[in-house]
């Protein structure tokens, strides 16, 4: 088996467009990488529990060290989202144990476009498994400097910067309204080490070469999952607000204009192939 030197991780749910324009772009901007040495994966949340994003890095970290048991540890992890692709080919994605490589993004937080080696990734606990929108993130960065980890900015565009394209994902974002509460509160014991009854299986994407799906079919996390907990709300809206809540097709409650009122504010199992 060829061992990769490079594994993009992408979360993913419910992106068909963007999953697709990733894939052709990304084609372009490894075109000059021997095609062994690299391996994309989408780790896609099946259910329709509010999304998780860090539990889907996580996830995705998890079926590589089953899949590359000896050698995970030396791998570049880039983290990377489906919305956000490098315009040309602009970094060297490669990294070495206790530095991590931050390409896009808010300095203030570790998310966008990083990579990382499996060592580091699993010294850190990874990313925590927080529901809903925000701030997973902020704790890896904070999980970073516990790990005394550095992290390279040498090469960084912020968000917003023309030379990142960053795909239109909608104004709505799911909440709790905690979300700043459970970033402080972060201790790093949340993570990679507390998902249970993992289920996954690994899937060839038939449309692009060096693409899988990593599919979490089955998860639980830390903290239990509580869909009364979550609601939607609108990026447009300048401050905090929490709505009489209604329900959609996910069971997820909607945030409307005209319903706003003012807020105060493992044991796991994989299936390879």
């Amino acid at each position: 088996m060829t061992i990769p030197k490079i594994v993009f991780i992408v979360p993913y749910r419910d992106r068909e467009q963007q999953k697709f324009f990733f894939n052709k772009h990304m084609s372009y901007i490894l075109e000059n990488h021997d095609p062994s040495e690299y391996e994309i994966y989408f780790s896609h949340q099946c259910d329709n529990r509010t999304f998780n994003r860090g539990a889907m890095k996580n996830i995705g970290f998890l079926a590589m060290k089953h899949k590359y048991p000896n050698d995970y540890k030396k791998i570049t992890f880039v983290f990377n989202d489906v919305d956000t692709i490098p315009y040309k080919k602009l970094f060297d994605y490669e990294t070495t144990e206790g530095t991590i490589k931050h390409f896009y993004g808010f300095k203030f937080a570790l998310g966008g476009i990083v990579s990382i080696t499996g060592s580091d990734f699993e010294k850190m606990n990874g990313f925590p498994c927080y529901w809903g929108w925000g701030h997973e993130d902020n704790s890896l960065l904070q999980r970073s400097r516990r790990s005394q980890l550095r992290i390279d900015r040498d090469i960084f565009y912020e968000l917003g910067d023309p030379n990142i394209l960053h795909l239109f994902d909608g104004m709505d974002r799911i909440v709790t309204g905690l979300e700043s509460k459970r970033f402080v509160n972060d201790n790093g014991y949340d993570g990679i080490k507390t998902i249970r009854n993992l289920h996954t299986t690994i899937s060839i994407d038939s449309e692009f070469k060096h693409t899988y799906f990593i599919n979490a079919e089955q998860f639980d996390t830390f903290i239990p999952y509580n869909g009364d907990n979550y609601y939607k709300v609108d990026l447009r809206d300048t401050q905090q607000k929490q709505l009489k809540q209604i329900t959609n097709q996910r069971n997820i409650p909607v945030v409307t204009k005209s319903q706003e009122q003012p807020h105060n504010h493992f044991k796991s199992r994989f299936s390879l192939f």
